[in-house]
């Protein structure tokens, strides 16, 4: 009964783990917690009895991580998802079990494969520790998270580390993360374990893997500075700026939901908040060569008219731009071949002929919503099965689009039958879209010159998430080095510029207005954009396949040894 009692209870030191890492990230941003956030948890690994206290506090640190850091999931699940309040708090504490599954497995890695701690030479437990990193930055890319976070994300304020994940992604990061945690570990279960006062023999046993660890932070480091130098270099000469203005109309929820169901007080609200705001953002000084409005902001399909009142919405729109004479693009619903579809709209003051023969309109360009997020814009076999949907009717059921893809943005007014002199190529993502490397990455391979990101965060709380998504997305300006600008409904609205910097983020629950000047670089080569995501694979393979060899060999030599004591 004991036993039972001491696998059930979290370890204090678990609980410690769990709130540094919840600190390290937005909104809080105290990212030089995340050196030494595991470290306790590393404690408590090497003082449970077995693998299954081991995995008992990994699954605590992944429920109070996951309740510390995302406890903004059950207000998405009220408000989103339509569930009462018991129902999404249970759903939450649900998430937390496997939110964060790396945790769940890496204990079990360390006590069944690694020869950490047991190692009779400090060379081979210098191995060790890189083949654990390793271990620890592939499992946590190859497992399945909602939100696709890592340790490496909470650096995205950091100028020089954040440079890396051009390199390899936020996983190379938090591969690095996981060694300097793991030598603190070992250096203080060193102290705690040591049978004599003099600390030379620990020292000795730590020198290879802190010379490791020292040396590839300082590596790190120095490419940092380097390439964020090199990166302010190009931004500082970028042969076209484009001047674009996102606009924040802060529609709380229920005005957005009365508008898309019809209520025709509510749509003209969000209008006309959308064309007051565009129209102050026109009269500045600095005059916007195209608009942007957040993802939904046009409360109905645009070109698919069921009823008078979206015919005349639609015509409205189409008056606004060609009366302003500059570029609108907005987020909305499409309806294509029978689906509706999340979209971003394209919608130019003039007609451009060869578009016109390439897309049936010269004036519209439309992407649509690709990579949807499960239980709020689709729920797997709802498509086939009607129960599903009679069951959870608040859930869409959108298509899908074609993936990544480049549109065409005129700058400047287009004269009718003419191409516009200048343009900007820009690669759209929506929402739920900015946490996938490898989609902006493509997106980047065609040509395209600017991450042009459109989000809707009002469903999940006004702190917290929106922090957190705005921390994922810079990651993917800096793997492509491509500026990003993004617009939000209630924030946070912002430029990102190449090197990761987020320039004027706008408040979150005001309306704003984020007028920018975009240096639009020559294509920068980065290695994520030659391989795609490679690092993580790289690591669960190298990880793994390092520590089984140091597992068998470890098993040899107690073999050899045990045969010896035997002959002798």
């Amino acid at each position: 009964m004991a036993k039972t009692r001491i696998l059930t209870r979290p370890d204090w030191l678990t609980l410690l783990s769990a709130a540094l890492i919840v600190a390290a990230f937005p909104p809080w941003n105290l990212d030089f917690l995340a050196w030494f956030c595991l470290v306790p948890w590393l404690v408590a690994l090497h003082r449970a009895a077995g693998p299954a206290q081991a995995f008992a506090q990994g699954v605590w640190l992944s429920f109070f991580m996951s309740l510390g850091g995302f406890y903004w999931v059950a207000s998405a699940l009220h408000q989103f998802g339509g569930l009462p309040w018991p129902l999404s708090i249970l759903g939450l504490l649900l998430f937390g079990l496997g939110g964060q599954p790396q945790f769940l497995l890496m204990p079990l890695v360390l006590h069944w494969l690694s020869p950490l701690g047991r190692a009779r030479k400090a060379k081979e437990e210098a191995l060790s520790a890189v083949f654990a990193a390793l271990a620890y930055a592939g499992l946590d890319w190859l497992l399945p998270k909602l939100f696709a976070d890592t340790l490496g994300h909470a650096f995205y304020q950091a100028p020089r580390i954040r440079q890396l994940a051009d390199l390899g992604g936020a996983h190379l990061i938090t591969f690095l993360v996981f060694l300097v945690n793991d030598l603190i570990a070992r250096a203080w279960l060193g102290m705690r374990e040591r049978k004599e006062p003099s600390l030379w023999p620990l020292l000795q046993s730590l020198a290879p893997r802190a010379l490791v660890t020292l040396a590839l932070c300082a590596a790190a480091l120095l490419y940092g500075h380097a390439r964020q130098r090199e990166i302010r270099e190009r931004m500082a000469s970028a042969p076209l700026r484009a001047q674009g203005a996102a606009i924040q109309g802060n529609i709380g929820d229920f005005d957005k939901i009365a508008a898309e169901r019809g209520i025709r007080g509510a749509a003209e609200k969000v209008l006309s908040t959308y064309f007051s705001l565009s129209d102050r953002a026109l009269a500045l000084e600095q005059k916007p060569e195209f608009l942007l409005w957040p993802e939904t902001a046009y409360p109905s399909t645009f070109r698919s008219p069921n009823t008078a009142d979206e015919l005349f919405r639609d015509q409205k729109m189409e008056s606004f731009v060609r009366d302003r004479g500059v570029p609108l693009l907005f987020g909305g619903y499409d309806r294509f071949k029978g689906k509706d579809f999340n979209a971003l709209f394209l919608l130019a003051p003039g007609s451009d002929p060869e578009l016109a023969a390439r897309t049936g309109t010269g004036d519209l360009q439309i992407y649509r919503k690709n990579v949807l997020l499960l239980f709020g814009e689709y729920i797997p076999g709802a498509e086939w099965i009607k129960l599903i949907r009679d069951t959870f009717p608040q859930v869409g059921n959108f298509g899908r689009g074609v993936g990544p893809e480049v549109l065409r943005v005129p700058l400047g007014r287009a004269s009718p039958g003419q191409s516009p002199e200048r343009q900007l190529l820009i690669g759209p993502i929506i929402c739920y879209e900015a946490l996938f490397p490898s989609y902006v990455i493509e997106a980047a391979n065609q040509g395209s010159q600017l991450i042009l990101n459109i989000t809707n965060d009002s469903w999940f709380g006004p702190f917290g998430e929106p922090h957190l998504h705005l921390a994922l997305a810079a990651f993917r300006s800096i793997e492509t080095r491509l500026p990003q600008l993004r617009s939000t409904n209630t924030g946070i609205s912002a430029l990102i510029l190449p090197d990761g910097t987020t320039s004027e983020p706008t408040p979150i629950g005001e309306t704003a207005i984020l007028n920018v000047t975009i240096p639009v670089l020559e294509p920068v080569p980065t290695l994520l954009k030659a391989w795609g995501d490679w690092f993580g694979a790289f690591a669960l393979l190298s990880g793994g396949f390092g520590l089984l060899a140091l597992h068998a060999r470890r098993g040899r030599e107690t073999a050899v040894s045990l045969d010896t004591c035997k002959k002798s």
